[in-house]
């Protein structure tokens, strides 16, 4: 704060008895002898606890630590076998002679290392427990922020929330309309248990068709070696005489020697879609008209 201008006093002349001849017209206190331009013409109050100036903001960013323990050896920094192998005493100290003319810097040398090495071993300890509570510390908070976050997205919406939002579900708006169906609770629970019953029952008649089906098609299944081999050699033939596939799709016996390729390459899907355009889609109705068989009768053709 710039000091303050003495107070201009009033021009009064004194008769000797150190009384003013004249009288000033006001009875406050004189202004202080500054002009308009001056920031203190006018008298702001001050607070009784000074306001500090904010701490001023550090422009850039400070570097990433780098993971002092971090190292290539297999053995831990932090182990006092890695501390005993960085520090080591030697197996004889050497004393400077009584007429040695560098005694107290030899002297003082021995000081300064070993000074050096119980810094190390000191500092590396340190250093390893503030690493490990940082450590705890850091993972104590993001386990409890992850729980809080998770707290906060599973927790049922509040009754102010459904009653306040834009959309809202169905019956809620019945209920605020006064809307509600006059069923008694009875029928609805006659209705869901008619449902789940009817739910069953079709899950019984799937199973009892499965079931069916396994049943008419057991005399077909392969249960030991030698059916396998009928069936390999009735798809492919034996090695004497193999089956040969033709592009029509039908298999035939063919000579030893014979490639599947002989009688040209299979026909895509472009043919096949062909054909059925042409009218060739008596195979499909035979499919179909087995089907609708098999429905009808109960069985298995």
């Amino acid at each position: 704060m710039p000091p303050r201008i003495p107070v201009r006093l009033p021009c009064a002349a004194s008769n000797g008895t150190g009384l003013p001849l004249a009288r000033a017209f006001s009875s406050s206190a004189p202004t202080l002898a500054l002009g308009p331009e001056s920031p203190n013409y006018i008298e702001v109050p001050k607070p009784l606890q000074p306001s500090f100036p904010p701490k001023p903001i550090v422009k850039g960013h400070l570097p990433v630590p780098r993971d002092i323990f971090e190292t290539r050896s297999k053995i831990p920094k932090e182990s006092d076998k890695f501390i005993a192998q960085s520090t080591r005493d030697p197996k004889k100290v050497a004393q400077p002679g009584p007429w040695s003319k560098d005694a107290e810097y030899r002297l003082y040398k021995q000081r300064l290392a070993e000074a050096r090495k119980k810094a190390l071993r000191e500092g590396v300890k340190e250093l390893h427990a503030r690493k490990v509570e940082t450590d705890q510390a850091y993972t104590h908070h993001i386990e409890r922020t992850n729980a809080e976050r998770r707290r906060l997205a599973m927790a049922p919406p509040r009754a102010v929330d459904v009653l306040t939002q834009t959309s809202i579900s169905k019956g809620v708006r019945d209920f605020l309309s006064n809307e509600l169906p006059s069923t008694p609770r009875v029928e609805f629970a006659a209705q869901r248990r008619n449902a789940y019953e009817r739910r069953l029952a079709r899950q019984e008649a799937v199973r009892r068709n499965r079931l069916h089906d396994l049943y008419t098609n057991a005399r077909e299944f392969i249960v030991n070696e030698e059916q396998l081999d009928e069936a390999i050699e009735l798809a492919f033939g034996t090695e004497e005489q193999p089956m040969r596939f033709h592009v029509d799709g039908h298999t035939s016996p063919a000579g030893t020697g014979d490639s599947a390729w002989a009688s040209g390459p299979p026909e895509g899907v472009s043919e096949r879609l062909q054909k059925l355009k042409g009218g060739e889609g008596v195979g499909l109705a035979k499919e179909r008209v087995k089907k609708v068989t098999e429905v009808l009768t109960g069985g298995k053709m």
